[in-house]
């Protein structure tokens, strides 16, 4: 039954996101703007249906809460902040997200862990080595996430410069991963 809702919800918010986003770019189309556009729609179309190939595992191992974050995370970024303007309206809104988005991260990290690693391992295993496995992986996502916004700004392919925050952004984005692998590292159970 959890299951057969995971699907549904997947489906629905997955064609939801693809179809908005879809007719912001049309939108965009109609207003002449469609050479400085078109990579941030692919973009956003993609990461709107990243999560349906999540239909073809047998067994969807990733929480309903983390699907709907995941979903979450994307109407923040796409729809408030760069459709109705929020990363120009405040400034702080990028510095936020880049926070929660590691935090968001490093909670999949743990799902990772924890789909990876057999229960009777899990004894063996060491707070320590939680933290890193969690920590590391929040970091790689974040470096590998502010690399494409350096990458696109450089390229011309995004439609605003944001890498004057780059530092910045990092740095949120390692305290947001910090704070999850320190909560990831203490929660397990020792003996």
């Amino acid at each position: 039954m959890v299951m057969h809702l995971k699907k549904k919800m997947i489906l629905f918010l997955s064609i939801t996101f693809v179809v908005v986003m879809a007719a912001v770019f049309i939108q965009d189309i109609t207003k002449g703007d469609f050479s400085a556009t078109w990579p941030d729609a692919l973009g956003r179309i993609l990461f709107s249906v990243l999560p349906v190939f999540l239909l073809f595992l047998r067994k969807i191992r990733f929480s309903l809460s983390l699907i709907i974050g995941y979903y979450l995370f994307l109407f923040c970024t796409f729809i408030l902040g760069a459709i109705l303007g929020f990363y120009n309206r405040f400034r702080w809104w990028d510095t936020v997200l880049h926070f929660f988005g590691s935090a968001y991260t490093a909670f999949i990290g743990i799902a990772i862990y924890n789909i990876l690693l057999p229960n009777a391992l899990e004894k063996g295993i060491s707070r320590w080595m939680i933290f890193l496995f969690v920590f590391s992986f929040a970091m790689t996502i974040n470096i590998l996430w502010e690399s494409a916004e350096f990458i696109g700004a450089v390229t011309g392919f995004m439609v605003e410069d944001k890498n004057k925050d780059t530092m910045t952004d990092l740095l949120t984005g390692t305290a947001g991963g910090l704070v999850v692998a320190c909560w990831a590292g203490f929660r397990k159970r020792t003996g």
